[in-house]
């Protein structure tokens, strides 16, 4: 068995290497780009991944706002309908008793005209009877 310092040698200025049986093994090489990225990379895309299960989670957060800001918008529409409605009911009814008063104050001018054309009636009967 050859040392390991007998096992490499230069051949043609490229390096290669003898395995255990004395044959000719080619050399590979791995050429490393800055530091090892593995943990680096592994840590980037479990931030990337929770980075994104939070836009999801507020994606579903904001959906279901536009859903009870919807649901209530509804319900004020229909509760504007109703006041429009009650609205709409007290007018009629305000017109009603207008014409109600409008016919009691014809009335109660009436029954003044009334009052004073007596009243002056007796006064003539009494300046008349004294005269």
């Amino acid at each position: 068995m050859a040392s390991r310092s007998e096992s490499r040698s230069r051949s043609n200025g490229k390096p290669h290497v003898l395995c255990f049986h004395q044959d000719l093994v080619p050399l590979r090489t791995v050429k490393v780009r800055g530091p090892t990225r593995g943990k680096h990379e592994e840590d980037r895309v479990q931030e990337l991944q929770f980075l994104l299960f939070e836009k999801d989670t507020r994606i579903a957060e904001l959906q279901m706002l536009i859903e009870e800001l919807e649901n209530e918008v509804k319900n004020l529409k229909q509760a504007n309908w109703k006041l429009e409605d009650d609205v709409a009911e007290m007018a009629i009814e305000n017109t009603e008793q207008l014409a109600i008063i409008s016919s009691a104050t014809g009335d109660k001018k009436l029954y003044n005209l009334l009052v004073a054309s007596w009243v002056l009636f007796a006064i003539m009967l009494l300046l008349l009877g004294r005269g």
